[in-house]
Order: structure tokens, then C-alpha cells, then sequence
């Protein structure tokens, strides 16, 4: 096992044992009056979080908490694929094309999108169609592939955390019962006990089906969105490579939008 496996077993633990620690001792955290005060329990939390993400660094032997923090910054920064802007370039692009390799030089200054930057780029440099293709197609396999094993370690912490929240439970309950048969008149404190105790099921379920997952989820579906757009600029340069007439290529580029927007769109003047 790798350094970072044993790691994560080792955090496990530590973090497990040390909430077993704070249970029995009555360690109290972030003490907070009334009802809602139940609901906020760092011993649960460390069990629930702290065993998903150790489990998760066994599991993948990779840094969890990295992947985590960049799929939440892909998620909340990074932009919806712009079709419709990029279907206009493209549009300009296939019309100054045909002046030649000078004008498509000067595109690849403007392009926005790195991606479509480089396989302009790659047309003013005179790579055949095989080689744009090949060359192209491996960052999209290489991106595909890099941010679908950020998808699967998200949803692994995922499934994970209901699991540690079952194991918070019965923790908790084990602790419930020896103070019971230690203290002997201890009835009265039942119910909190038992409520303590089902608060990291609580937070396991929380966790995993409003965060963890649907964070998978989105982060997929922004990938397979923008592995679409990456496609498009590939058939885009195809097209322009084997000099398509713009009106042509402005047709072709259509069909990649939803067909609601498809209507709306004004034809753009080529030369």
C-alpha cells in the first residue's frame, strides 16, 4: 500500500477514535442553547466526513481533499460551454479561411477558447486532417478521462458517508448503553442520548445525496458539455480544412444546438 493509503488509515482512525474519545469523556464543541444544538455535533462530523474522505484516500490512494476542493472550484467557476458564441467564431473563421493562411493566422490571436486556438493554429501550421484529428482527439480523451476519475472519487466519498454515519449511530449507541448499565438510574437521558447518536446518519445521508453526488453528477454533465463543444471545434476544423463554404459550415454547426435556440438564430453574414 502506498504512503498516502497508509495515510488515510491512520486519519481514519485518529479521527474516529478521537470522536469515540470526546463521547465518552463529554467533550463539548460549539455548545449551542436549545433545540438546534443537537443538530450540530463535531464528533458525528469528524466520524461521517473524516472516515468518508480516509476511506476514499485508501480506496483511490490519491489526494481526496485536492480533488474535492477542484471539483468544487470547476462546479461554482467554470461557465456553461458557449455554443452559440463559439459556433460564430468558427463562422468568421470559415469566411476569412479562404484568404488564406494569413488571415488565419491572425484568428488564432483572437480565439478565446484554447482549444480552438490550437487547432487554428494547427491549420495555419499546415497539419494534415490525420494529424489535427489524432492530436486533438487525445486531449479529449486525456481531459475525459482525468475528470471522470474526479466524478468517480466524489461519488465514492458519496457512498461512503452513510456508511460512517451507520457506524456513528452504533457508537453512539454502544455509549448510550454502558452508561446505562454503569450509572444504573440513567433513563431519563434516553432520548437525547439516542438523538445524539442518530445525528451522524443524519449527516451521512446530508452529505451524500445533497452534496457529495449531486456534485459528481454536475461535474459530469459540465464534462460531457464541454467534450461536445471540443468535438464541434474538432469537426469545425475539419471543415475549414477541407474548405467548406461558411453557409455550409454555419448549417452543419447548427445542429449542435437545442432546437429552441436553433430557430432564433440569425443566419451571419459571410464574405
Amino acid at each position: 500500500m502506498r504512503f498516502i493509503g497508509i495515510l488515510g488509515v491512520l486519519i481514519g482512525i485518529f479521527l474516529i477514535g478521537g470522536a469515540i474519545y470526546i463521547g465518552i469523556n463529554d467533550i463539548e464543541f460549539l455548545t449551542i442553547p436549545a433545540a438546534w444544538g443537537i443538530f450540530v455535533n463535531i464528533p458525528a462530523m469528524m466520524i461521517v466526513l473524516g472516515g468518508a474522505l480516509a476511506a476514499t484516500m485508501v480506496a483511490f490512494q490519491s489526494n481526496t481533499l485536492q480533488v474535492v476542493f477542484r471539483s468544487l472550484w470547476v462546479v461554482a467557476s467554470r461557465r456553461p460551454p458557449d455554443f452559440e458564441g463559439q459556433r460564430r467564431a468558427i463562422v468568421i473563421l470559415a469566411s476569412r479561411a479562404t484568404q488564406g493562411n494569413v488571415e488565419i493566422e491572425k484568428m488564432v490571436r483572437s480565439a478565446r477558447n484554447p482549444f480552438l486556438r490550437d487547432g487554428i493554429q494547427m491549420l495555419a501550421d499546415n497539419y494534415s486532417l490525420e494529424e489535427i484529428a489524432e492530436i486533438l482527439g487525445q486531449r479529449i480523451e486525456f481531459r475525459m478521462r482525468k475528470e471522470q476519475a474526479d466524478a468517480e472519487v466524489i461519488r465514492t466519498i458519496g457512498r461512503f458517508c452513510p456508511a460512517f454515519g451507520m457506524a456513528g449511530t452504533i457508537i453512539g449507541l454502544i455509549n448510550m448503553l454502558a452508561n446505562l448499565s454503569l450509572e444504573g438510574d440513567a433513563t431519563a437521558t434516553i432520548g437525547s442520548d439516542m438523538a445524539v447518536a442518530l445525528v451522524t446518519t443524519f449527516y451521512g445521508l446530508i452529505l451524500a445525496y445533497l452534496l457529495f453526488i449531486p456534485l459528481a453528477v454536475k461535474l459530469e454533465k459540465r464534462t460531457e458539455e464541454e467534450i461536445q463543444l471540443m468535438q464541434m471545434i474538432i469537426d469545425s476544423i475539419r471543415m475549414i480544412k477541407e474548405q467548406w463554404h461558411p453557409r455550409k459550415v454555419e448549417d452543419y454547426l447548427n445542429s449542435y444546438l437545442p432546437p429552441a435556440k436553433r430557430t432564433k438564430l440569425r443566419r451571419l453574414p459571410v464574405r
